[in-house]
């Protein structure tokens, strides 16, 4: 069992029907959050429906009241280091959701190395769950093929309706897989670019000027630095998902884990196999070439550590990322050193974009409506989002005084000493009833806006391929790329040599048929839209 607390997880019947709104279901009004209305139309609304309530029961009080949901227990699984303050934070959301859909939730983060091999088996054995983090880079589509992630399009108009009207409606229309929704996007930013991320202390240390960086070659001089003045530091970090393969600027068409990409900016509509371009080449050959001189870390091909948490000890100068407005920010939050942002490409919009980050509702849930209701909550209701992930005002967090929503940590606490710092802000709910921490731009949600305004859609935005098709083929060539993808990031072997063999070998897993089925269906798509 992945579970690192013991649950029962006995079939909760719901008495609630299937049709009724989330209003009869201890919510006031037609909003879930009273918290999520700033202005107090929420309470105006509350006390109208309360006095027409009283109304009601006086001409009407042989009426029976409308049906309790029973309580039931939910599980959200979700990448990330369990925190001290776990359990003390549980049952605060617990209390809260008492009232609000009547559920018990148990957190339940997994340890970034750890989370692909631990939720494949919990899948693989339909261990019990509720809700999944998931994503185009961690198998989404492959997964959904599999029959693991329940099809959420009718409970999503059933008990999702505010989640819905909040929401970009590119985020749904660009996550489905045959027309139907399968996850819920994290509401953030709809579109990304490619760069780095590195620490600002070194870079003001040594007086880099990082307006000459305009490609990722340009970082050369200064991992040249860093590797002869900090010796205890690796000036370029890699693991399984950063490094200069991992930022190629190629569109993955809603699955990064299946061969066949498209160039995000222009016309072009040949699918590619990835390893055989020059991009990928020539980024291979860069990794060779920092690897040999010592700029990248000796364990680049096999750890899973992510570079945040290295950063946070001071071992790592520079990553590569997907950045946002206030990338940077967010990041030093968790890891408490100052970082600054270089974005390599302009800000584009793809299928993987609205799916990078998403909650998907397992098909061993014993509870797919409650486990949408809660959904839904992390959507709209602020207290609850905020409390996921902050924790508990006063003890994980404080207000600052006269500013509306930023917050802060308490005298004496830092990212280090914090016991509630889950970093899941992309990951869960809605991004925009996130509280500020008082070292971002206070400007962020104005940024988030023009940066989604500014992006470029992919000629692919909105295109999934089905793998139904070539099921076998994707999982012969997922075992190539496991192979052959991490030491090629890395830089510990040879590209001349290893990418022809990598070739060669995806050749004879059918990669091929895979990219003729792709090419296929997105011909299909791209004429159907006119």
């Amino acid at each position: 069992m992945i579970s690192r607390k013991r649950k029962s997880y006995s079939a909760v019947a719901l008495t609630c029907a299937l049709g009724l709104v989330l209003t009869g279901c201890g919510s006031n009004g037609n909003n879930v959050s009273n918290s999520s209305n700033a202005n107090g139309d929420t309470t105006k609304q509350a006390n109208a429906a309360n006095t027409t309530a009283a109304t009601d029961n006086e001409t009407k009080t042989n009426e029976p009241a409308a049906p309790k949901l029973e309580e039931a227990d939910l599980t959200l699984y979700y990448p990330g280091s369990p925190q001290k303050d776990e359990q003390e934070v549980e049952a605060a959301v617990n209390e809260y959701l008492k009232d609000k859909i009547n559920a018990k939730l148990d957190l339940m983060p997994i340890d970034w190395g750890s989370w692909d091999s631990k939720i494949n088996l919990m899948i693989s054995s339909s261990q019990p769950a509720d809700i999944i983090f998931t994503a185009a880079w961690n198998g989404f589509t492959v997964n959904v093929g599999k029959g693991a992630f329940l099809d959420l399009t009718d409970l999503i108009d059933e008990y999702g309706k505010d989640m819905k009207a909040v929401m970009n409606p590119a985020f749904l229309s660009g996550s489905k897989v045959n027309g139907r929704n399968y996850g819920i996007p994290t509401n953030k930013e709809l579109a990304a670019t490619r760069g780095l991320l590195l620490r600002k202390d070194i870079v003001e240390k040594y007086g880099f000027d990082l307006s000459t960086i305009h490609t990722t070659a340009d970082l050369e001089p200064m991992l040249k630095t860093v590797k002869e003045k900090e010796a205890d530091m690796t000036p370029f970090y890699v693991s399984s998902d950063s490094g200069l393969l991992t930022n190629l600027n190629f569109d993955t068409l809603g699955d990064n884990s299946v061969p066949g990409v498209l160039h995000k900016i222009g016309t072009e509509t040949t699918i590619l196999n990835e390893p055989s371009t020059p991009e990928f080449k020539d980024a291979a050959a860069l990794s060779r070439k920092w690897y040999q001189a010592g700029y990248i870390n000796k364990d680049a091909a096999t750890t899973k550590v992510k570079p945040d948490e290295l950063m946070k000890a001071g071992k790592v100068f520079s990553y590569t990322a997907s950045l946002k407005p206030g990338a940077a920010e967010e990041v030093m939050r968790s890891v408490g050193v100052p970082l600054v942002q270089v974005e390599l490409t302009e800000p584009t919009t793809t299928t993987g974009d609205t799916t990078g980050s998403m909650l998907a509702i397992s098909r061993t849930s014993k509870n797919p409506e409650r486990a949408m209701m809660l959904i839904n909550l992390l959507h709209t209701d602020k207290t609850l989002n905020n409390l996921i992930n902050y924790g508990i005002e006063g003890k994980h967090y404080v207000k600052v005084e006269g500013a509306n929503d930023v917050i802060k940590y308490p005298d004496g606490v830092d990212a280090a000493t914090s016991t509630y710092s889950p970093g899941t802000n992309w990951q869960i709910g809605n991004q925009f009833l996130n509280f500020l921490f008082d070292t971002e731009n206070p400007k962020k949600w104005d940024m988030f806006k023009t940066f989604n305004d500014s992006a470029k859609p992919s000629i692919a935005l909105g295109f999934t391929f089905n793998s139904d098709s070539v099921k076998s083929e994707v999982a012969a060539c997922v075992n190539v790329y496991k192979e052959y993808f991490g030491t090629l990031n890395a830089g510990t072997v040879d590209p001349d040599k290893y990418i022809a063999q990598f070739l060669d070998k995806l050749k004879a897993s059918g990669v091929d048929k895979i990219i003729a089925e792709k090419q296929k269906q997105f011909d299909e798509w791209n004429k159907s839209k006119g």
